[in-house]
C-alpha cells in the first residue's frame, strides 16, 4: 500500500468509526425503525465512501463514475453529460489528491436516501480546500450509488 493510500485509508478508518451502528450482515435483515435500518446500512455507506475517496484520489474515474447514479447528474447546475465530461478532465492519475473526510451526521429518510455530511479536505499539488459537503445515497439495484452531492455553506 503506498503512502498515499495509507493515508486515506487510516483517515478514513479513524473518522468513519460507526462501532456504535455495527452493520448487519444482509440488506434484507434491514427492516424496523429508521435508526435500525441506518444501522444496519452503516458499514454499505462506509465503503462507499471508503470506494469514492479512493478512487478520486487516484484518479480511478471508471470507480468514481460507477459510484454515481446513471440517472441524473449529481449537480443541479450541469447535466449529466457534461458533468462526466468535466469529471473525466479532473479526476486522472496525472493528478492525484489527498481527500479526507470528517463525518459529521448521516441519515436515512423515509424514501430511503442516505443523507450524508462531512468536512471534506482536499489537497493536490496544485490546490487544497476545505468545504462541508452532503451526499445523497440510494439504492440502484443492489447497488449503492451518490444520488446527488452538494457543498454546504
Amino acid at each position: 500500500m503506498t503512502k498515499h493510500a495509507h493515508s486515506i485509508w487510516r483517515a478514513l478508518t479513524l473518522l468513519f468509526v460507526l462501532a456504535a451502528l455495527p452493520g448487519l450482515t444482509s440488506a434484507a435483515e434491514c427492516a424496523g425503525t429508521t435508526e435500525e435500518r441506518l444501522r444496519c446500512h452503516s458499514d454499505e455507506v462506509r465503503d462507499l465512501l471508503r470506494d469514492w475517496v479512493r478512487a478520486w484520489g487516484t484518479g480511478d474515474i471508471d470507480t468514481y463514475l460507477s459510484l454515481y447514479t446513471s440517472v441524473r447528474s449529481p449537480r443541479d447546475d450541469m447535466n449529466r453529460s457534461d458533468w462526466v465530461q468535466n469529471r473525466r478532465e479532473r479526476v486522472t492519475p496525472d493528478r492525484p489528491a489527498e481527500i479526507n473526510l470528517k463525518l459529521e451526521s448521516m441519515g436515512l429518510e423515509d424514501s430511503g436516501i442516505f443523507d450524508v455530511v462531512f468536512r471534506q479536505q482536499y489537497r493536490s499539488p496544485s490546490y487544497q480546500d476545505e468545504v462541508r459537503k452532503r451526499l445523497f445515497l440510494l439504492h440502484e439495484g443492489d447497488e449503492l450509488k451518490i444520488w446527488k452531492e452538494e457543498v454546504l455553506p
